[in-house]
């Protein structure tokens, strides 16, 4: 049935249609004419030898009577006026009981055999003779059955043809098509303005290719609109905000303060610090859509670096009532990795937040740092129990895709997280087992 759903699969069955009913069409009236043919061949040849018979069918100087051919039945009778009918001769193998009265000259077929009748015109005493010749139908029966099974054999030979040219046609037809899915799926994961090849066919495949890329330079253009506005909101946001948590810091430490107005400033500023980050995000995520993203390579400690990540998250942790777990792996001998420090940070932070963010109430978060067995890569991996089933884990990078509508954030982190981590050679490697929730990040070490 999916065969039959495409479009080669239609062209297929059009194409078996056409050329079955025609050749349908065409056999059915062949064989009407050649069953026709080879009947009145095989009468006429019955006739004649009939007629030739009764020819030397004679009642001078004695009733004389020929003998038939091979293969051939024969029956003959006297009439004279008066006088009973006198059966002359009759074959062995004449069909038996005789075949009823039969039309003068046309032939018919009795018990198996083809048998036709034929009289002499009356002498002037008023004598004629009636003949009766037969013989064997079953080649004429043959031939039929030979016609027809080659008939049948050109009705195959013509789907088969027909599935052949559909083939074909349909590879031919639909290359402008492949060539542009191909393409696409080039688009897909290439940066910038990528055009689909326009085929110069003058027909509908070419005004479809015309009319794609003029939807892509539309929705570029979009893009690129709504990446410039989110990248110079967020660049204009970030001064006002750095200001404000500036502020609140200050007054906050005021030693006059009441406790109760510092806890107040203490959940603004952890507003302002969250709003901080979300602007943060959208800043680097315009940047990254727009390939405005550099790496600067630099040694890096990756045990030192996942270590000073967690220290810098860990009030949160213990905030929320979140346990977390820092294992580094003693038996590797270097955790140096070719890496760009802030954006290193960055993908920790954010595989930290995730976890914090999603994990369950009071559940613990792991993160571990050692090295792969079969690849010998470093990695960092972070994981969180979960409540259910997050389905389809490819979906967790897509931009704004959110897991838990509830949950704070835009659902930007594991989509930067994993642009950031495929700038630096590998996306992350995202796992769903026994309950939990695993993220991990993976570099080569470096050469020494």
């Amino acid at each position: 049935m999916r065969l039959l759903a495409g479009l080669r699969g239609q062209l297929l069955l059009l194409f078996a249609l056409v050329f079955g009913g025609v050749t349908l069409l065409a056999s059915g009236y062949q064989y009407r004419q050649l069953t026709h043919t080879l009947r009145q061949t095989d009468d006429q040849l019955l006739l004649r030898q009939a007629r030739q018979l009764l020819a030397r069918t004679s009642f001078e100087p004695l009733p004389t009577v020929p003998l038939p051919g091979l293969g051939e039945q024969l029956r003959v009778v006297a009439h004279a006026a008066g006088q009973p009918d006198q059966e002359l001769f009759r074959s062995p193998e004449f069909p038996a009981p005789l075949p009823p009265q039969l039309a003068l000259g046309e032939p018919a077929t009795w018990q198996g055999q083809r048998v036709v009748r034929l009289q002499t015109t009356p002498d002037d005493q008023d004598r004629y003779f009636t003949l009766w010749l037969a013989h064997s139908g079953e080649p004429l029966l043959v031939a039929v059955q030979q016609l027809r099974q080659r008939l049948a054999w050109a009705l195959l030979g013509s789907l088969a043809l027909a599935a052949a040219l559909a083939a074909l046609l349909g590879h031919r037809a639909l290359r402008p098509l492949r060539r542009m899915a191909r393409h696409a799926r080039r688009i897909h994961e290439a940066p910038g303005l990528q055009q689909l090849p326009e085929p110069a066919t003058g027909d509908e495949v070419q005004d479809l290719a015309r009319t794609l890329n003029q939807m892509l330079r539309r929705l570029h253009e979009s893009a690129q609109l709504q990446d410039n506005f989110l990248a110079a909101a967020a660049h204009e946001l970030r001064t006002p905000l750095a200001t404000l948590h500036a502020g609140l810091h200050t007054v906050q430490h005021t030693p006059a303060l009441p406790a109760a107005t510092q806890q107040q400033l203490a959940a603004q500023q952890d507003e302002v610090r969250r709003l901080s980050r979300l602007v943060d995000d959208l800043l680097l995520s315009s940047r990254l859509r727009a390939g405005a993203l550099p790496l600067h390579l630099e040694p890096v400690p990756l045990d030192e670096l996942t270590v000073a990540t967690v220290d810098r998250l860990l009030p949160q942790f213990r905030s929320a009532g979140r346990p977390l777990h820092l294992a580094v792996a003693e038996d590797v001998p270097a955790y140096t990795v070719q890496a760009d420090v802030d954006k290193l940070t960055t993908v920790l932070g954010n595989l930290l937040e995730n976890a914090l963010r999603h994990a369950l109430p009071g559940g613990e978060v792991r993160v571990s740092v050692d090295q792969e067995a079969a690849t010998g890569w470093l990695f960092v991996e972070v994981a969180n129990p979960i409540r259910h089933s997050l389905g389809d884990l490819s979906r967790l990078t897509t931009a704004y895709y959110q897991a838990d509508v509830l949950s704070n954030g835009a659902g930007l982190g594991l989509w930067l997280s994993n642009q950031l981590a495929e700038l630096h050679g590998a996306p992350l490697q995202l796992q769903e087992t026994d309950g939990w929730f695993r993220a991990r990040i993976r570099l080569p070490p470096l050469a020494e």
